[in-house]
C-alpha cells in the first residue's frame, strides 16, 4: 500500500516527524512510493525519510499545468487524489502532513483481505454542501460517507483515476479547476459519491468495520483537550495531529504533555 502526504511551508517541520512516524510505524505496508505532494514552491529533504527515502517521490503542485487557488484547503484536497491517482498499487493512504502514526501499522489489521476496513459515518451538517455537490455531478442519492471520515484515508487507486476523468467528462473541465471552483467540496465526499455511482454502494471495495482510528484537534476543540489527548493514548489510537491553529492557542503545559507523548512513541 503506497503513502501520499500534502504539505506546505508551514508544516515542513512537522513533515520531518511524520517522516519518522512512518519509518517506525509503516513497514507492515511496505509502500513502493510514498508520495510527497507539494501545496507551494517548498523544498523537500528526502533524507528525513531514513532508508526509505528511495521511495520518496516529491510532486510539486506546478507539474499539474493549472491555477491554483489562494485557499490551500482546497488545493490540498485536490492534491490528495493527485498523488492517489499517481500511485501504481491498488490502494494508497493519504495523511496530511500534521497526521503522525503512533502505533504500528498492521496490514492483516487494516486489510485482512482484499477491502481496507474503514467503516461508514453520517455526513456532518457542515458537509451538506459538500454532499449536495456530489450528488448533483453524479445523479447519486448520498446518505453516508466512506470512513474514518479524515486521513489516514485508504483510497482505491483505479477508481480515483477513474473518477477524475469522469468529472472531466461529465464537466468538460480540468479536474482541479471545477473542483476548487466549487469552493465547499470535500475530496471524500466526491469519492464517496463516486463509489454510489459506480458501485452501488461501498461493500465491493471497502469492509463496514473501521480499524483505522485518528485523534485530531481541529482550532475549534482546543477547549476540548483533556478529552482528546485521553483518547490519543488509547491502544486502538492509529494517528494524532493538531492543527497548527489549535497549537497556537494551547497552553505551555498542554504543548509539553503532547511533545512527552509524542517523546514516548520515538518521535521527538
Amino acid at each position: 500500500m503506497d503513502l501520499c502526504t500534502v504539505v506546505f511551508r508551514d508544516e515542513l517541520d512537522v513533515l520531518r516527524l511524520q517522516a519518522r512516524s512512518i519509518q517506525l510505524y509503516v513497514r507492515d505496508l511496505n509502500p513502493r512510493s510514498i508520495y510527497v505532494m507539494v501545496n507551494d514552491d517548498s523544498e523537500i529533504d528526502v533524507a528525513i525519510y531514513g532508508d526509505l527515502a528511495d521511495r520518496v517521490r516529491v510532486i510539486p503542485r506546478s507539474i499539474y499545468g493549472c491555477e491554483w487557488a489562494e485557499n490551500g484547503w482546497l488545493s490540498q484536497q485536490v492534491l490528495k487524489l493527485y498523488g492517489a491517482a499517481l500511485s501504481s498499487d491498488t490502494w494508497c493512504m493519504v495523511l496530511d502532513a500534521k497526521t503522525l502514526f503512533v502505533r504500528s501499522v498492521l496490514l492483516e489489521d487494516i486489510m485482512p483481505d482484499s477491502r481496507p476496513r474503514v467503516g461508514s459515518l453520517d455526513i456532518y451538517p457542515v458537509f451538506e454542501r459538500s454532499q449536495d455537490i456530489a450528488q448533483d455531478v453524479f445523479g447519486v442519492k448520498l446518505t453516508r460517507q466512506l470512513g474514518p471520515g479524515g486521513v489516514p484515508f485508504v483510497f482505491h487507486t483505479p477508481s480515483v483515476r477513474a473518477m477524475i476523468g469522469h468529472v472531466e467528462l461529465l464537466t468538460d473541465r480540468n479536474f482541479a479547476d471545477w473542483f476548487q471552483s466549487e469552493g465547499m467540496l470535500t475530496e471524500f465526499i466526491l469519492y464517496s459519491a463516486y463509489l454510489h455511482y459506480e458501485y452501488h454502494g461501498f461493500d465491493h471495495l471497502y469492509d463496514h468495520v473501521n480499524r483505522i482510528h485518528p485523534v485530531n484537534l481541529c482550532h475549534s476543540e482546543v477547549d476540548h483537550f483533556d478529552q482528546k489527548f485521553t483518547i490519543m493514548q488509547q491502544p486502538d489510537t492509529l494517528t494524532v495531529s493538531i492543527h497548527r491553529a489549535a497549537w497556537s492557542r494551547l497552553t505551555a503545559t498542554e504543548r509539553e504533555r503532547y511533545l512527552a507523548f509524542l517523546a514516548s512513541r520515538g518521535l521527538a
